[in-house]
């Protein structure tokens, strides 16, 4: 807990994942943004592979169950605050930039849904679209204008209101993971930067330009499966190959030895999604990334920040979530070492508005 004054406001962000629940609980006053309460649920043994039986999450609990949770979780961390935003996974949204021609609001208004047709593999009717003009970086560029498009499954949208209602949340807003995760990762840095996000279902790759979200994309490497892969391959049980994986890392060595052979072909996909993307955004934008930024369940494996800036010549670091963010200093080894990264997109969604 943080001691505030009395002018306040606190918001919750919700982060539904395929393994645990999440929630960070932020309060904002004249002395800045500061860490109110938080929780986790693991959901490892009642979440589980749903193989996209519920197509809220992916989850195999149905919404109601969802709601139990997620009312048990802030019951448990005795959370009162009902005003939540929740993330909506890379997987079950739609993230582009078009070009169009420098034209006026009125005419942008006009032109964007005609032209969104082109870039939605869906019919408009069934999702709910959004979008803003990313500022030119240059007076040069003004001749076009390039626009972020966002679309979301009306489907999901009505999904994710009914488990909030259901929780007794008031959803102040829906928001995709890589908005969430750049507000909290990235701020107002104004270089190119690569957002890895390393999570138990797959991998989502986010390239950010001064500050604007370009490109999106979900890779199918996820912490699970190396969990699983070093489960058969040493003939141990799971829960053995998670305390390797998290112990070992890419460092291992002597009776660990052989988890590379098994561990690097992941890694080396990674590589090679990484490089595949960065080039695709320097054909678009004659701009290569600057730097990583590693976040997620997998982001603190041992070594792979240097393996991944060896073989990638780049910067590469794992980000920390409450580094604008005052908390306790008793909770500093837990929060910036332990928690960061898993609590990240909790932590950029309660952020938002605030």
């Amino acid at each position: 807990m943080w001691p505030f004054s009395r002018k306040s406001r606190r918001q919750l962000g919700v982060d539904i994942g395929t393994s645990s629940v999440k929630i960070v609980e932020l309060e904002k006053n004249d002395a800045g943004l500061g860490l109110f309460n938080y929780g986790i649920m693991d959901g490892s043994d009642f979440l589980g592979d749903a193989n996209g039986s519920n197509t809220l999450t992916g989850l195999k609990m149905s919404e109601g169950d969802i709601a139990l949770a997620l009312k048990r979780l802030m019951s448990e961390a005795k959370i009162k605050t009902v005003d939540a935003v929740m993330s909506i996974p890379i997987f079950s949204s739609f993230i582009t930039v078009m070009e169009l021609p420098n034209l006026t609001q009125k005419e942008l208004e006009n032109a964007v849904p005609f032209e969104a047709r082109s870039y939605i593999p869906v019919p408009l009717s069934e999702v709910v679209l959004d979008w803003f003009v990313i500022p030119p970086a240059s007076p040069s560029s003004g001749q076009k204008a390039d626009v972020l498009l966002i679309a979301v499954p009306k489907e999901i949208v009505t999904k994710y209101q009914r488990v909030a209602a259901a929780a007794g949340l008031n959803l102040t807003a829906l928001e995709s993971e890589s908005f969430s995760l750049a507000r909290i990762l990235v701020g107002s840095d104004q270089g190119t930067v690569m957002l890895a996000d390393l999570g138990a279902r797959n991998s989502n790759l986010t390239i950010i330009d001064r500050a604007f979200i370009f490109m999106s994309h979900s890779a199918d490497l996820s912490g699970k499966e190396i969990t699983k892969v070093i489960s058969r391959s040493l003939n141990i049980i799971p829960e053995r190959a998670e305390e390797l994986k998290k112990t070992s890392g890419v460092l291992s060595a002597g009776a660990n030895q052989g988890l590379n052979q098994v561990v690097y072909p992941f890694i080396d996909k990674l590589v090679n999604e990484i490089e595949r993307m960065n080039s695709l955004f320097f054909k678009k934008e004659n701009k290569k990334v600057e730097k990583i930024i590693l976040t997620g369940g997998a982001a603190n494996l041992p070594g792979l920040t240097e393996y991944l800036s060896r073989h990638l010549g780049l910067a590469v670091m794992v980000g920390n979530a409450f580094s604008k963010i005052k908390f306790e200093p008793l909770l500093e080894q837990l929060l910036r070492r332990e928690l960061s990264s898993g609590l990240a997109v909790a932590a950029g969604l309660a952020m938002r508005d605030l």
